[in-house]
């Protein structure tokens, strides 16, 4: 059983120099971002940035050394095109460091359609070889209300809600049920946007995990220890798993709780990510 991932650090993909350190810091996934991270004047160069980093050969500057994560333009915006394309057109060699796209300000479940189409396809080749994460984030209320289409997270701003607010639980527990439903992985949080109170950083992790969000999103390394402690299972957690494990197969009895096929699978899903 693979755990899924539970930090996507954002880097700015108009500073290359910064992806390197990026990957380095132990985030799950590394997020270059191509929309809000970028000033308008520097979106023609960040692309430009981000295929050449693609494509650069191992060793030479700028080049990753990893697969990443790359945020384009949302649906709306008049680069959305132009940057699939873009993406559509990279060699092999830089498909295999792309490990898939982010689609922010997701609304209609067409334009969603679209993007993978495009993403998944090897300029006028056909299928490209492996498949692509698509991270599709809804980020208004008309997102949500088509969320069972659809499927993401990040809608704390259309909404005007705080992020460890009841409204917030309530749209995250509706997007892990469509999620569940449509047969995918559990939404991603919003960011926090607290550098210095990391036990803060963690609390709401371990919130969001509660609620069954899957990982989260982080704008700085900083907080990725913290959100790794939130998601990951606890010390306890991680002993109870292993007990449940070494059972067997059945309904038994162990201490005060009957153990049967539902339990076991929690107790690998706990002990995946814990690694």
């Amino acid at each position: 059983m693979t755990a899924a991932a539970l930090s996507y650090l954002f880097v700015p993909a108009s500073r290359p120099d910064r992806y390197a350190k990026a990957i380095a810091s132990g985030a799950h996934r590394v997020v270059i971002d191509l929309e809000d991270g970028v000033a308008v004047a520097d979106k023609a160069a960040a692309l430009a940035h981000v295929i050449a980093a693609l494509e650069a050969e191992s060793g030479s500057e700028h080049a990753l050394a990893a697969s990443v994560i790359v945020r384009v333009e949302g649906p709306r915006s008049a680069r959305f095109e132009s940057e699939l394309a873009a993406l559509a057109g990279l060699s092999a060699g830089a498909r295999g460091r792309l490990a898939g796209i982010a689609v922010p300000k997701v609304e209609d479940p067409a334009a969603l359609a679209h993007a993978i189409a495009a993403a998944r396809a090897d300029a006028g080749t056909g299928p490209a070889a492996g498949p692509l994460e698509v991270l599709a984030q809804i980020e208004s209320a008309a997102g949500l209300a088509r969320v069972g289409e659809i499927a993401a997270a990040d809608l704390s701003f259309d909404l005007d809600a705080e992020l460890d607010s009841v409204t917030m639980d309530f749209a995250y527990a509706r997007l892990v049920l469509e999620s569940r439903i449509a047969g995918l992985l559990g939404p991603i949080a919003s960011p926090s946007f607290e550098l210095a109170d990391l036990d803060r950083v963690e609390g709401d992790a371990r919130r969001f995990r509660g609620l069954g969000v899957t990982g989260q999103f982080a704008v700085h390394p900083v907080q990725l220890a913290a959100i790794h402690a939130g998601f990951g299972p606890t010390a306890e957690q991680v002993a109870w798993a292993r007990t449940i494990v070494d059972t067997g197969d059945g309904a038994v009895r162990v201490g005060e709780q009957m153990v049967d096929a539902p339990i076991r699978d929690r107790a690998e899903r706990i002990l995946a990510q814990a690694g």
